[in-house]
């Protein structure tokens, strides 16, 4: 566990190591949260539409389903 030290401003810095591990660079926005009484810091990427594409890439497709669930519906009709 690092520890940091608040300066006059309330600034911290995020050491290294955490900073290398989540690929955080210098201007970068982070989300800042409180969850029982801890101080969460999430990097937000650069391009979210484009980090957020692809990632329900193994799960059942929305639109498959719903098609399936109308022609079901059609059929009972």
């Amino acid at each position: 566990m690092s520890v940091v030290r608040a300066s006059s401003k309330y600034q911290v810095a995020i050491p290294k190591a955490i900073r290398s591990k989540l690929h955080i660079r210098p201007g970068q926005k982070l989300a800042i949260s409180e969850a029982d009484g801890m101080i969460i810091l999430t990097p937000i990427p650069a391009d979210p539409i484009e980090f957020l594409c692809g990632i329900f890439k193994d799960k059942p497709s929305m639109t498959e389903e719903l098609l399936k669930e109308r022609k079901r519906d059609l059929e009972h009709e």
